[in-house]
């Protein structure tokens, strides 16, 4: 009995075996399932990501492309521009006491002179306004910047802000570039958008047109668009606005005769 009780013994052992092995053998087939289930989840993050990417990238292409199509019509058409040429005179009234303009054609950065402050004055940054006022149609010019270096272009709104530090953005009324630290240039929107040139400009154009809400800078020299504020919300009159950053260069701003192409 005790033999064969031993025998019964061995054989059960013998016969749990097979299934103590596939019990050790469970856990490694537990982790291979649960690292492939993983390795399927990080795909699929990343597959999550790199689609919302394509989307972001998709979306800012399409936005860029409505906004060349919304620039479109002006880019490069100077020959057509120039027919609305107008005769910009600088509002002596408006400028800033170091401002002086023999012929209102022309302003540069001089000495502190003895004028009264006026609410239409500007009274820190050295800025002026046209005499001229738009409140319709299309209107062009051309100022020569040549090697001054540090200047700002383009329209104010009639009631924009001209006292302390100015707020230059079209939210807060202006419309216009900026050259700056000898060779450095922007769109003053919010926040700026930095331009690119190979060499500093000689002469910009100026565009607008009051119904359809466009503002345009153009490079003269080389006949070819620099930058467009579309949809632009404007209310009331707009002047041309130009300004010279005291202190930097005496060589002045000239507003040139428009040449027609």
């Amino acid at each position: 009995m005790r033999e064969r009780n031993g025998d019964e013994d061995r054989s059960s052992v013998k016969a749990r075996k097979p299934l103590q092995e596939n019990l050790d053998c469970r856990p490694v087939e537990t982790n291979s399932e649960l690292s492939k289930v993983m390795e399927d989840a990080r795909q699929k993050s990343l597959d999550l990501k790199i689609s919302n990417e394509t989307l972001r990238n998709t979306k800012s292409t399409k936005v860029g492309q409505i906004h060349q199509k919304l620039e479109k019509p002006y880019s490069n058409d100077l020959e057509w521009i120039t027919k609305f040429a107008v005769d910009i005179k600088l509002d002596p009234t408006t400028a800033h006491r170091c401002l002086i303009s023999a012929d209102g054609k022309e302003v540069r950065d001089e000495q502190e002179t003895d004028v009264a402050d006026a609410p239409e004055r500007f009274d820190l940054f050295g800025s002026v306004l046209g005499l001229n006022k738009f409140t319709s149609w299309k209107s062009y010019w051309e100022v020569e910047v040549s090697n001054k270096t540090g200047w700002d272009l383009g329209v104010a709104r009639g009631d924009a802000n001209r006292k302390g530090k100015l707020l230059l953005s079209p939210d807060d009324g202006y419309w216009a570039i900026v050259h700056f630290k000898n060779k450095e240039y922007a769109a003053l929107t919010a926040p700026p958008v930095h331009l690119l040139f190979k060499e500093n400009l000689q002469k910009v154009g100026v565009f607008v047109d009051y119904e359809g809400g466009l503002v345009s800078f153009y490079n003269v020299t080389a006949k070819s668009h620099i930058y467009s504020f579309t949809l632009c919300s404007f209310t009331g009159e707009i002047c041309p606005y130009f300004s010279l950053h005291l202190g930097e260069s005496a060589d002045p701003l000239i507003i040139s005769t428009v040449k027609h192409q």
